[in-house]
């Protein structure tokens, strides 16, 4: 598989392209929700590049985390953000055209 750039696990490892309008480094939650509402966002038509060493995401920074939402910020924009994120969560499969093939996303409320 080496000549089609893919490695052993189907992952690219070599971009497609020699040149992206955006790079983001770490495809972690936050290079990937970058990545995903940069690429829907019907008023941006150029190429993004993702770059991740941990290809399947295994290792990366959201696999360490305890996967909390903060929402006690004392800026309205930071409150506003963090809003939006636990709706986000909640309503995943919605955001993800309704497709029966994504999960739901458990997100427990408390604190």
């Amino acid at each position: 598989m080496a000549s089609s750039g893919m490695s052993a696990g189907g992952f690219l490892s070599e971009p497609k392209s020699l040149t992206y309008d955006v790079v983001i480094i770490g495809g972690a939650m936050i290079g990937s929700s970058v990545a995903w509402f940069l690429s829907s966002n019907p008023d941006f038509d150029g190429r993004i590049l993702v770059v991740e060493r941990d290809a399947r995401y295994e290792f990366c920074s959201t696999a360490h985390t305890n996967s909390c939402i903060r929402q006690q910020f004392s800026n309205e924009i930071n409150i506003r953000i963090s809003q939006f994120g636990a709706e986000f969560v909640k309503n995943f499969r919605h955001y993800m055209g309704d497709d029966a093939d994504v999960p739901d996303v458990l997100l427990q409320s408390f604190g």
